[in-house]
């Protein structure tokens, strides 16, 4: 059985890709690279191939290690920017997106320092999504609260007035002026 590498266009026998050590590491290195991450891999290594020559095993194994290496602590990091929180799927999105820009890219690449810029914006902006997300539901929340607290406040104040005639630490209402007050209530809702 012949197999036809559709990224690199390399053609060998499974029992020679098989027989090969590298190529055993590298498929045992994507094995074990996350199931969104693996789905993006051949398109991505393609993008370190060198030009009218195949990509080899041990170069691609060493692109996976190094991959395998960024996504692993879980956050990604470009000189001179903050640390951002960046789960497989964003590493995933980042390489689809270099994938759609390939004609773009200088090829073949060296490193995955573009990646990571590019892995680093989409996490950027995961994450003022999420800030802003939590932002709206802190001052929701605040919102909630607040009113939730004026109207228990307002149901106590009303009941005390009704139960005494007055609130606390003021004199009671002389009955003439809380007849007045009353009809002038009326009136204005009406109007």
């Amino acid at each position: 059985m012949i197999l036809v590498c559709p990224s690199c266009g390399a053609t060998h026998s499974a029992e020679a890709w098989e027989n090969d050590m590298n190529a055993r590491k590298a498929f045992a290195a994507r094995a074990t690279l996350p199931v969104e991450v693996s789905a993006h891999l051949l398109p991505y290594l393609a993008l370190f191939r060198p030009d009218k020559r195949a990509l080899s095993w041990s170069r691609s194994l060493k692109v996976m290690q190094e991959l395998a290496a960024l996504i692993t602590p879980g956050w990604v990091q470009v000189q001179g920017k903050p640390a951002r929180e960046c789960p497989p799927a964003i590493w995933a999105a980042g390489m689809a997106q270099m994938v759609e820009r390939s004609a773009t890219l200088q090829r073949p690449l060296k490193n995955h320092n573009y990646l990571r810029q590019v892995v680093w914006q989409l996490a950027d902006q995961a994450d003022a999504g999420r800030e802003r997300t939590q932002h709206h539901e802190v001052q929701s929340g605040e919102q909630s609260a607040r009113r939730q607290r004026g109207d228990e406040e307002d149901q106590f104040l009303a009941a005390y007035k009704a139960k005494h005639g007055a609130l606390p630490g003021m004199p009671a209402m002389p009955a003439e002026v809380a007849e007045r007050l009353a009809a002038l209530q009326k009136k204005l809702k009406r109007d």
